[in-house]
């Protein structure tokens, strides 16, 4: 515990656990409606966001919220009304705006260690701005899902019966791409662009293996993902390891685990 001493791993440790917390618990229906890649898309194309902010002086997060929810509204879009395929989109989108996102980078001297810092994520350097808008967005997110998470969860598995029901379908599977655009921005501090989308998918997954039911699954899954990022920050700190590495690859440790013990299990069942 000697490390909560410092007030910047403080702050680093209430940033990761709201971060692993709203990663996870929306991870659920990204597992399960088998949408990784949109998370993976929204995560890349958010760097010209953030390289926008580091030109302007602005928070990067806010940028790069605004590039994500911006993209999140124009799939659901595109995905209903031109004849590419989702992944077609996404394909496109993913390394143009990276890549914008790093020729951007570049115009500022001495952007190398900037454009690291969010590749692969720095979480001991959260600032209390950055901490500001992290918390902001996990009341937005919070509230939202608190709110309907019945009809969201309804909308994502069956439409067309959703529709019926009366459930506005585009608005609710518009506000959870939102959602999910807005943490996938705020995890960016964390774990970084490169990673975010492996804190979305493994406590999900690994919650998935061991759950009995949807509704354990998304009580399971947020404590999956904040016991990665207190497990991933001691390593950090008294190992001496990248942060958001060491999150990710506890995580994934924690999965290949359960994965093992459960093709046991069933290897013994009669």
């Amino acid at each position: 515990m000697d490390m909560l001493a410092y007030p910047f791993m403080q702050r680093a440790l209430l940033a990761g656990l709201l971060v692993g917390g709203l990663t996870s618990l929306l991870g659920v229906l990204v597992v399960l409606r088998r949408s990784a890649f949109f998370g993976d898309a929204i995560a890349h194309a958010s760097l010209a966001g953030v390289a926008l902010g580091v030109l302007t002086g602005w928070p990067p997060l806010l940028p790069a919220a605004g590039v994500g929810v911006g993209l999140a509204m124009f799939l659901h879009v595109a995905e209903r009304r031109t004849r590419l395929p989702l992944d077609t989109v996404l394909g496109f989108i993913l390394p143009f705006f990276m890549a914008l996102g790093v020729i951007l980078l570049s115009l500022k001297p001495g952007y190398q260690p900037e454009l690291v810092s969010f590749l692969f994520g720095s979480i001991l350097t959260v600032s209390y701005q950055s901490l500001l808008v992290i918390s902001l967005i996990a009341v937005v997110v919070l509230s939202f899902f608190l709110r309907f998470r019945h009809q969201v969860v309804f909308a994502a598995f069956d439409e067309e019966a959703a529709r019926l029901a009366g459930i506005p379908v585009a608005l609710m599977l518009t506000g959870y791409h939102v959602l999910l655009a807005l943490v996938i921005i705020a995890s960016i501090r964390t774990v970084g662009v490169v990673l975010v989308n492996a804190l979305l998918i493994i406590p999900a997954a690994t919650a998935k293996l061991l759950a009995r039911s949807l509704a354990h699954m998304f009580i399971l899954t947020p404590l999956l993902g904040m016991a990665s990022v207190i497990g991933g920050m001691a390593g950090s700190y008294y190992l001496d390891l990248p942060s958001g590495p060491a999150i990710v690859v506890l995580s994934g440790l924690v999965f290949l685990g359960v994965t093992l013990v459960a093709k046991l299990t069933v290897k013994q069942v009669p």
